[in-house]
C-alpha cells in the first residue's frame, strides 16, 4: 500500500484542498487495506480446500500475478498520473493525452514482451522450478500482462484527475471477482476429483477473470471521460518521448518495488526452494508438502505488514507536503512519527505471530506442522514493516532509488542463502534467508532515512517497546502453557489463539502505551490515536 507514495509521486499539485488530498488517499487506502486482507484471506480456506501440496502448486506460480498487481496498482499509474500532472501545468491538451498514448503504447510493448516470456519460456521456468507440470500454469499466468497497458494508464489518468474512485473500485472489484472463482473452481474441481495441477489452472484463472474484472470496471468509468483523442492525429517517436519511457521504466519500477518486496522474495522461493529440498535428498511428493506448509506463512506476512503498516502509511502525505513546502522540521517530526507507528505495529505484530503460531496455524491449516519454521519466518513482519514505512517517507522526500536497489540486491541475498541453506535445513533455511534478506535492506533504508533527516528514535524508545514487548511474551506463553482439555482439538486451538491475540494484545499496548511511546502531539496525529488512548490512559 503506497498511498502515501502516491501523493508525492503523482505530482498533485499543492493548490488542491488538503480535503480533496486527503480524501483521494483514504479511498485508495481502504481499498488497497481491503484487497490485501481478502488477498491474504481467501488462501486459508483454499489450502484447507486443497492441502498443502495443491498450496504449493499454486503458490508456485502466484508470484507472477503479485508482480503484476503491483506494477498496475502502484508503479505505473502513480509514474503516469504525475507525468499527466505536470504537463497539464505547463502543456496544451494534446500533449497531455500525447503522454497517455505513449505510456499505453510502451506498456503494451512491455506486457506483449512479457507474455511472449512466460508462453514461450514456460517449460524453461517450470524446469528451474524443478517442477515441469507447473509449464501449462505458468503460460496461463502470462496472459493477464496484455491487460497491463490499459489497467495501468486508465489509473494513471483518474488519480491525475484526483478521482480516486474509479482505481479503489476496480482494485475492489479484482479481488473480489478472483477470490469468488478461485474458491468456487477449487471446490468444483476437487469435487470432481480433478488432479491438483487441474485445480491450480482454475485458480489462475480466477486471477485473469479479476485481472478482465478491474479492466471492465475501469473501461466504464472511462466511457464517462470527455477525451478528445481525435486531436492526436497520426503519432511518431519524438526525442523527448524517451523521457517518459524512461521515466515509466525507472521512475515507475523504483515507486513501485516496496510494494513487491514480499511477492518478489516468494518468487525468489519458487525459484529454488522445492528443488534444493530435492536436492536435499527429500522425495518429490515430501517436497511439495513442506514447500505448501513452508507457503502458509505468506498470508500471514501479508495480513501482519498490511495491519502493521496501515496506520504509518496515512501519515506520509503530511511528509510530502511539507517537502515540497521545505518545511523540514515538520518533514523532520512526521518522519518521526512514521517510523514509531511503523515500528510499534510491525514489532507487536511479529512478536505476536511468534507467540501464537503453533495455535494459529493448527485453527487456519487444520494442524501445527511448520510452526517453528512458520515462527522464524514471522519476524518478517517487523523488518518489512519498516523498509515500507521508511520506504515511503523517503519517496514522499523525492528519493526513490536507495531503497529499490537495495530490495534488488536483496533478492540475490536471499536466491544464494536459500541455495546454501536449504539442502541442510530445509524450509528453515528458507526463513532465515528471508529475514537476513529483509536485515539488508532495513539497513540500507535506515541509513539513507538518517541522511536525509537525522537520528530520529532515542535509545529509551527501544527499551520501552522491548518491555511491552517482553511483557507480551510472557502473557500470552503463560496462557498458552496452562492445561486444557483436548489439547490437539482444532475448536482447542481457535480459543487459545483467540485469548493469547486478546490478552497479548492488551499487555503490549498498556505497558507500551503507559511508557510514553508517543507525545501528546504525536496521539493526536496517530489514527486511532484518541481511541488507543482511551482504551489504555492519558501519557504521562
Amino acid at each position: 500500500m503506497n498511498t502515501g507514495t502516491e501523493r508525492k509521486a503523482s505530482g498533485i499539485p499543492m493548490g488542491q484542498t488538503s480535503g480533496n488530498m486527503m480524501k483521494g488517499a483514504a479511498i485508495l487506502t481502504l481499498a488497497a487495506i481491503f484487497s490485501k486482507i481478502l488477498s491474504a484471506l481467501y488462501r486459508v480456506p483454499f489450502q484447507n480446500i486443497v492441502g498443502d501440496t495443491g498450496f504449493y502448486i499454486y503458490q508456485q506460480v502466484y508470484p507472477l500475478y503479485g508482480i503484476l498487481l503491483a506494477l498496475c496498482t502502484y508503479a505505473f499509474p502513480v509514474m503516469i498520473s504525475k507525468m499527466v500532472v505536470d504537463k497539464k501545468e505547463h502543456s496544451s491538451e494534446k500533449e497531455v493525452l500525447r503522454v497517455l498514448q505513449l505510456s499505453f503504447l510502451y506498456l503494451t510493448f512491455v506486457g506483449i514482451v512479457i507474455f511472449l516470456f512466460l508462453r514461450l519460456g514456460a517449460n524453461s521456468i517450470a524446469g528451474w522450478m524443478g517442477d515441469p507440470l507447473l509449464a501449462p500454469l505458468i503460460g496461463l499466468m502470462a496472459y493477464p500482462f496484455l491487460l497491463m497497458p490499459i489497467l495501468s494508464t486508465s489509473k494513471g489518468w483518474f488519480q491525475a484527475n484526483y478521482n480516486m474512485v474509479p482505481s479503489a473500485f476496480s482494485q475492489t472489484g479484482e479481488q473480489l471477482i478472483r477470490v469468488i472463482v478461485i474458491l468456487g473452481l477449487s471446490i468444483l474441481l476437487m469435487t470432481l476429483e480433478s488432479s491438483l495441477y487441474d485445480v491450480g489452472k482454475g485458480a489462475v484463472l480466477g486471477s485473469l477473470a479479476g485481472a478482465v474484472t478491474g479492466v471492465g470496471i475501469l473501461l466504464f468509468f472511462l466511457k464517462k471521460q470527455d477525451i478528445n483523442w481525435r486531436s492526436l492525429g497520426s503519432f511518431t517517436i519524438r526525442r523527448e518521448d524517451w523521457s517518459v519511457i524512461r521515466q515509466l521504466t525507472i521512475t515507475g519500477t523504483a515507486i513501485g518495488m516496496g510494494s513487491m518486496l514480499l511477492v518478489l522474495y516468494q518468487l525468489m522461493d519458487s525459484l529454488n526452494v522445492y528443488s534444493m529440498l530435492v536436492a536435499g535428498g527429500i522425495e518429490e511428493g515430501a517436497a511439495k508438502s513442506l514447500k505448501g506448509v513452508y507457503d502458509r506463512g505468506q498470508p500471514l506476512l501479508q495480513m501482519g505488514v498490511v495491519v502493521a503498516t496501515s496506520l504509518s502509511l496515512a501519515i506520509v502525505p503530511i511528509i510530502a507536503s511539507a517537502h515540497e513546502n521545505k518545511k523540514l522540521e515538520i518533514v523532520r517530526q512526521q518522519a518521526r512519527l512514521a517510523v514509531k507507528v511503523g515500528l510499534l505495529f510491525g514489532a507487536a505484530a511479529a512478536a505476536g505471530l511468534m507467540n501464537i503460531i503453533d495455535p494459529l496455524n493448527h485453527m487456519l491449516f487444520q494442524d501445527s506442522q511448520g510452526s517453528l519454521v512458520l515462527a522464524v519466518l514471522s519476524a518478517s513482519v517487523l523488518f518489512a514493516s519498516v523498509i515500507l514505512t521508511i520506504s515511503a517517507v523517503l519517496q514522499g522526500v523525492g528519493d526513490y532509488h536507495l531503497a529499490a536497489w537495495s530490495i534488488v540486491f536483496s533478492l540475490v541475498i536471499k536466491y544464494g542463502l536459500n541455495g546454501l541453506l536449504i539442502p541442510s535445513y530445509g524450509t528453515m533455511g528458507a526463513s532465515i534467508s528471508t529475514v537476513a534478506a529483509l536485515v539488508f535492506v532495513t539497513a540500507a533504508v535506515v541509513w539513507r532515512l538518517r541522511r536525509k533527516v537525522g537520528y530520529l528514535l532515542s535509545r529509551l524508545f527501544y527499551m520501552r517497546l522491548a518491555l511491552g514487548l517482553l511483557a507480551m511474551t510472557l502473557t500470552v506463553q503463560t496462557l498458552l502453557h496452562l492445561p486444557v482439555p483436548f489439547p490437539d482439538s482444532r475448536l482447542t486451538a481457535v480459543i487459545m489463539c483467540l485469548l493469547g491475540v486478546t490478552a497479548g494484545a492488551w499487555v503490549f499496548f498498556k505497558v507500551s502505551w503507559r511508557k510514553g511511546l508517543f507525545t501528546q502531539d504525536e496521539v493526536k496525529q496517530i489514527p486511532l490515536g484518541r481511541k488507543l488512548e482511551r482504551l489504555f490512559g492519558r501519557l504521562p
